[in-house]
């Protein structure tokens, strides 16, 4: 499975429209394969209600190979605020996939432009879409770079006969790691602060990526939304307990805010009932399973039905359980709709036999691709062709990638939080923020939770916080908002 399976194919074939000549003229350009790529343009923003002067850099930089790290052109996004502070704060951004484009958080949440959801869920996504000022990006408070993981966006491997090898964990940790590394160092930013923001399958990489750089580059924080690093409980394998116990939550706010439940206009009260119950009853009556009498197993099954709405004939039937992907199956079924498994407030037709499902949230994600297209040729005066833009990575075999340098794939259980404990230890000023959706059904704010009571590190060193929306939290305005001020926040350590 994939994170986000939609977004391999949104960016495929996007064509750049002609558009205006950009307010600042390109310093140097890289047609086909013929030099480097380094587009610079000048701006001026208001950000946060602060007036801020910034230069925008598309460039190429080559990550040499290295032991187990093959070599890679790095094709990023840069905002600096002019004039360059050596001490200002730098954020690195990477969105998930497996290995995608950043263009998710570079045009929904935190690039100087942004796409424009509409508030009401129930709502069209007309065309042509809007492309609006971002007063939620942060460069207010720091400089800004997205990376384009190699083979996606126009980053690319030296040589491609590397590809599978590049597809791990390990890898692609090691080659963002390089990346950051020359970047700070071409750009004379090695003292500055430093932060990692990652998106669901990038809060892995964001992990290993800040293990690996503890020991030449400390980072003094790790932001990740939609975190995934204790996948064992994230994904709900057949057995695992406690995956179900801690994912409840996401499925009572779910149904609060279908009204198939009553409460939703106290969600937080309705998500704390839901949480108490899954870790003190619930895990327990799951522990038990057979041993259970018909009473204790009935009981609780009602308790789950007025926690989510699914009747407890069904939880009778399934071992009192319900995995997530059911779940949006069946809350709306009586309807003839299905849920977003990425934000279960959209609901659209169910599938008809030999259907396959559209997630209903895909109307969302589709303002992506025209909207990058358009501010890379208005804005910051890219004139390569889109159609050379990579949404996401070419998938060789039937995973596409290669599995964790340790047993099993990327979405088994793997101890990928190691990186963040090498990063607290090295650094006693490292912080780490959790930042979830109760609307997501991939990555839940139950598991989130979990991680953050288990973390072999201080619980006072991690920053928890719950957003009205999924796993693009983003789209919905008032979340994006909150999410940039609790980074705002963040990195100024509050």
């Amino acid at each position: 499975m994939s994170f986000v399976p939609s977004r391999r194919s949104i960016l495929a074939g996007l064509a750049l429209s002609a558009g205006a000549a950009p307010a600042a003229a390109r310093e140097a350009a890289r047609p086909g394969a013929m030099g480097p790529i380094r587009y610079v343009s000048r701006h001026r923003g208001r950000f946060n209600g602060r007036a801020v002067n910034y230069t925008a850099t598309v460039e190429e930089t080559l990550v040499a190979a290295a032991e187990r790290r093959p070599a890679a052109r790095f094709v990023t996004t840069a905002y600096v605020a002019e004039p360059v502070d050596p001490d200002r704060p730098v954020l690195f951004f990477f969105n998930g996939g497996p290995i995608v484009a950043s263009s998710y958080l570079h045009m929904g949440a935190f690039g100087p432009k942004r796409y424009d959801p509409p508030r009401d869920v129930a709502a069209d996504v007309p065309e042509p879409y809007v492309l609006l000022d971002n007063a939620d990006s942060l460069l207010d408070v720091a400089d800004l770079v997205f990376i384009d993981p190699p083979e996606t966006g126009f980053s690319r491997l030296v040589d491609e006969a590397d590809r599978k090898a590049a597809y791990s964990d390990g890898a692609d940790s090691r080659m963002t790691a390089g990346f950051i590394e020359a970047w700070l160092a071409s750009a004379g930013r090695v003292r500055s602060p430093r932060y990692l923001v990652g998106e669901s399958y990038g809060t892995l990489r964001a992990a290993l990526t800040a293990g690996l750089l503890s020991d030449r580059l400390p980072l003094d924080g790790v932001a990740l939304m939609g975190q995934a690093l204790n996948m064992i409980e994230t994904s709900q394998r057949r057995g695992n307990i406690v995956s179900y116990a801690v994912n409840l939550p996401a499925l009572t706010a779910i149904a609060a805010f279908h009204r198939r439940i009553p409460g939703g206009e106290d969600l937080k009260a309705r998500i704390e009932e839901a949480w108490t119950f899954a870790m003190t009853d619930y895990l327990s009556a799951l522990r038990r399973g057979n041993g259970l009498t018909a009473t204790e197993r009935r009981a609780t099954a009602e308790r789950l039905q007025a926690l989510t709405g699914i009747s407890a004939d069904y939880y009778l039937a399934n071992r009192l359980v319900i995995t997530k992907m059911d779940f949006c199956v069946e809350l709306l079924k009586d309807q003839g709709l299905i849920l977003g498994m990425y934000d279960a407030r959209y609901s659209g037709p169910a599938p008809r036999p030999g259907e396959r499902p559209s997630d209903p949230y895909n109307k969302v994600n589709a303002m992506i691709a025209p909207l990058l297209a358009r501010h890379m040729s208005e804005n910051l005066g890219v004139r390569l062709s889109m159609a050379d833009y990579r949404g996401s990575a070419p998938r060789p075999g039937p995973w596409g990638y290669e599995p964790t340098e340790g047993a099993g794939g990327p979405f088994d259980d793997y101890f990928y939080d190691r990186g963040i404990e090498r990063a607290m230890a090295v650094n006693p000023r490292f912080r780490l923020m959790l930042g979830t959706g109760v609307f997501d059904t991939t990555t839940t704010i139950g598991a989130a939770r979990y991680l953050a009571d288990q973390a072999a590190y201080p619980r006072e060193r991690i920053v928890l916080k719950e957003y009205e929306g999924g796993h693009m939290t983003y789209s919905n305005p008032e979340a994006r908002t909150a999410m940039a001020q609790d980074l705002r926040a963040f990195i100024a350590g509050r």
